[in-house]
Formats: C-alpha cells, sequence, structure tokens
C-alpha cells in the first residue's frame, strides 16, 4: 500500500502536466485558425486596376451630356429640321464647293480647339477619314444609338475600345467646311438608323434611347 501511494503522487503530476501542454497547444492552434479566417487579403494598385478588369459603371439612367465641356463653344450650323423656320433652317444649310447640304448634325465651334468628350458609355464601332469631314469617330451606345464625332485631331482610341461618358476621346480642328479661323465638331446622333437632332437630346435619359 505504502509502495502504490509512492507512485501515485508523481502519476498526478505528471497528469497535469499533460493536460496543460495539450490545452496549450489546442488554444494556440485555434488562435491561428482564427487569425487565418479574419486575414483580409491585401491587394496592389496593379491587381486592382488590371487591365483585364473593367469597371462596373451603368449609364441606363444617366443624362446625356454634350461632347464637350468648354464654355467657349457656340454653334455654327444647326441640325438641319424640315419642321423648323425658315430662318433656323437657312441655317443648316452647309455650303461646299458649289453645293448645298442639309446638316445631319450639329456643327460646335470656338476660336481655340477644344477637348472632345464621349457623351456617354459606348465602345468604338469604327474610325474613317473622309475628304470633307477630316477623320471620323462613330462609337456605339446600345443597339439602337450611336455618336459620331467628325473633324476631330488627336485620336488615340481603336476598333473596339470600351470607352466611358465623359472621356475626352480627340481634340476639335480645323475644317473644310468652316471658317479656318475657327475650330470645328461636326457631331451627329442616329437612333435607329436615322439622324437626330443632338441639341433636343442632352436633357433626355439613355433609357429614352433603348
Amino acid at each position: 500500500m505504502k509502495r502504490f501511494s509512492n507512485y501515485l503522487l508523481p502519476t498526478f503530476y505528471i497528469g497535469i502536466v499533460v493536460l496543460l501542454v495539450i490545452s496549450s497547444l489546442l488554444i494556440v492552434n485555434g488562435v491561428k485558425n482564427y487569425l487565418k479566417e479574419e486575414e483580409i487579403p491585401v491587394f496592389t494598385l496593379e491587381e486592382v486596376f488590371s487591365n483585364d478588369v473593367l469597371p462596373v459603371i451603368s449609364t441606363k439612367n444617366n443624362s446625356i451630356i454634350k461632347p464637350f465641356n468648354y464654355e467657349g463653344v457656340s454653334i455654327g450650323k444647326y441640325f438641319y429640321d424640315y419642321e423648323a423656320d425658315e430662318t433656323k433652317q437657312e441655317s443648316s444649310i452647309i455650303y461646299y464647293e458649289n453645293t448645298y447640304l442639309q446638316n445631319d448634325g450639329v456643327d460646335y465651334i470656338s476660336d481655340e480647339d477644344f477637348d472632345v468628350v464621349c457623351i456617354l458609355d459606348g465602345e468604338v464601332l469604327s474610325i474613317e477619314d473622309s475628304d470633307i469631314y477630316g477623320k471620323i469617330l462613330t462609337i456605339k451606345h446600345n443597339d439602337n444609338l450611336k455618336s459620331i464625332y467628325s473633324g476631330i485631331s488627336g485620336l488615340e482610341y481603336k476598333v473596339g475600345d470600351r470607352v466611358l461618358q465623359g472621356d475626352i476621346i480627340a481634340t476639335s480642328s480645323k475644317s473644310k467646311l468652316y471658317d479656318k479661323k475657327k475650330s470645328l465638331l461636326h457631331f451627329e446622333v442616329v437612333y435607329k438608323g436615322n439622324n437626330i437632332d443632338p441639341e433636343n437630346m442632352y436633357t433626355m435619359k439613355v433609357s429614352d434611347f433603348e
């Protein structure tokens, strides 16, 4: 009996030590797992703004903006409207090489070159060169709506590029159709295959053209 008592106490202490060690290991492991679950991933700016990631931006209910942001721009030639009065119709006729042309858009002019901006989100549909209008950029906004920017310079976009509302897409320039002292943007809007007056749409919503 005495011999058994001599072994009982050491065994008891050893058991306590073992339990303490196991408990410590469990606590440490639990803390590590918790920290791992709570870890917040860190991204570099390069990863966040990767070229493969396109921003999710919708202009479905946004107002359509004008194709320029410079206060010195005025209207040189209006859109030709068959129902307009005679005075406005006369101001929407283009004279070029002994020929009178009905203006399919609006001619915005200024004494100096100005930035040309995209009226709303879209994709570059085509880029052309015209003997009359010079460089022509067409942007598709949806299946029914396109905007056309003519007589521009400094264009760095290519077909298929995505363009956002307000992006500077080009610069106005001199044109054969206008006084060479003026810088010009010939701007057209095509809705369901027909040219419409851009001046009537700046207070409208994109949803009106779906």
